[in-house]
């Protein structure tokens, strides 16, 4: 995983937030994407998205509905992610991709696209987590301790609010917010 380096000014090309919900914890364990959103920054604003609940074609565990507000009846009739892949692709096009924590989303991802028949893209990742840590500033470095520190205003625990988070977080952590 590549993280920015020295000269990018981040707030002057294009990036791709993203998060996804899950009906649990674990990839490996069979659980999968309820919900992802991927927003478009360039120059601080969001200038394209693309957000959807998708049909994870298994239950939701309570813990997981708990936390994201997302239940078996909101999905039933939303479409699958195999349905959504060649959308989600197009949209990506060859953009970098933020996500906080990147290895739990890209891990769901990853395997949602080989479960469609497909594979998840080689986009460049930046990982807003990574970059905290790297700065000690923070005690705690869950999504919405950080941005509680910074000032960055958003609910949580929703895909379209974290990718919006994770998008102001990396200009926050670049110095250009």
């Amino acid at each position: 995983m590549r993280n920015p380096i020295g000269g990018d000014r981040f707030v002057e090309i294009p990036y791709v937030a993203a998060d996804v919900e899950t009906t649990g914890l674990s990839a490996a364990d069979g659980h999968r994407v309820c919900e992802f959103a991927m927003l478009r920054f360039l120059r601080g604003t969001v200038i394209d998205s693309f957000v959807s609940l998708v049909n994870p074609l298994r239950p939701i565990d309570p813990g997981a509905s708990a936390v994201n507000g997302i239940t078996d009846e909101m999905v039933a009739g939303a479409p699958t992610f195999a349905d959504l892949l060649p959308r989600i692709l197009d949209f990506l096009a060859d953009d970098p991709l933020v996500f906080h924590n990147a290895p739990f989303d890209l891990s769901f991802l990853r395997s949602e696209a080989r479960i469609a028949g497909g594979s998840w893209p080689g986009n460049r990742v930046i990982d807003t987590l990574q970059l905290a840590r790297r700065t000690g500033r923070f005690r705690s470095h869950s999504l919405p301790n950080i941005c509680r520190e910074l000032g960055i205003g958003s609910t949580f625990h929703r895909a379209e609010a974290d990718a919006w988070a994770a998008g102001k977080l990396l200009l926050h952590l670049h110095g250009e917010k």
